[in-house]
């Protein structure tokens, strides 16, 4: 399945779960339905091609800057220092990436992935954050038709 399905059938089982089991107003279906929607697109976090590990890496580019420019600035380190540590960091990050990214449609395509992220979502976000991660990665199983449980 290509991105784009995966993120139109997760807003849209998003939407109707907000609207018949959580009675949500017009935004709260929108939010959930969003979040849905996103969360759609986690499972193929082990693809490197993919839409979501394309935004992963810009966000965690953005993050690596930002804690290097940071630590320079409040260590009191010049610009030589920024380039080190950001160099540094984003080796580690490449590293690590390389090394332990799962393979396509393995443990992030299972129910036990879906029950951490669930559990995850629930304890940084809340029950309607983690109801809503829940249904766009279950609709990202049901479309890829992947059951197994780990």
């Amino acid at each position: 399945m290509n991105w784009k399905l995966h993120l139109a059938f997760g807003v849209v089982l998003g939407f109707l779960v907000a609207y018949f089991a959580f009675n949500e107003s017009l935004i709260g279906m929108l939010l959930f339905a969003g979040i849905s929607g996103v969360s759609a697109l986690l499972p193929d976090l082990d693809l490197r091609k993919s839409k979501a590990s394309k935004l992963a890496y810009g966000i965690v580019f953005v993050l690596i800057i930002g804690v290097a420019g940071y630590a320079a600035v409040l260590g009191n380190m010049g610009i030589e220092w920024f380039f080190v540590l950001a160099l540094c960091l984003l080796g580690a990050f490449a590293a690590i990436d390389w090394f332990l990214r799962p393979k396509h449609r393995g443990i992030m395509h299972s129910i036990l992935f879906l029950a951490i992220a669930f559990a995850a979502a629930l304890f940084l976000f809340g029950l309607f954050a983690a109801s809503a991660v829940f249904v766009g990665y279950f609709s990202h199983l049901v479309l890829d038709r992947q059951f197994k449980l780990v």
